[in-house]
């Protein structure tokens, strides 16, 4: 169990300090980053990706709800994998363009 603790305050800690988004903490109990709403992020530190693949699967609806995966084949926190519905995804996507729209050249 300690090797899952660790791996989800790593993850709480490399959110938090590189987002800047307070109130990101680990909660072992359901193996989840508690976020403020709307984001609901769930965790596993499993080597099966059927692990993973169970969590994206119980994701539902259109709110940002992401299944990360970091386990002991990945070097480093910032090398886990996200993932969510496209649904949930896009309104992210379109935030972040918002934010950087004028810097940006199209073709």
């Amino acid at each position: 169990m300690g090797v899952r603790r660790d791996k989800g305050l790593a993850l709480a800690r490399y959110m938090t300090g590189t987002s800047g988004i307070p109130g990101l903490s680990w909660e072992g109990l359901h193996s989840e980053i508690t976020a403020p709403p709307p984001y609901q992020i769930d965790v596993t530190t499993s080597r099966s990706l059927e692990n993973w693949h169970d969590l994206i699967r119980g994701i539902d609806g259109d709110q940002p709800h992401m299944a990360i995966r970091y386990d002991n084949s990945l070097s480093d926190v910032s090398q886990a994998w996200v993932a969510m519905r496209l649904s949930g995804f896009i309104p992210l996507l379109t935030a972040h363009y918002n934010t950087m729209k004028d810097r940006i050249e199209v073709e």
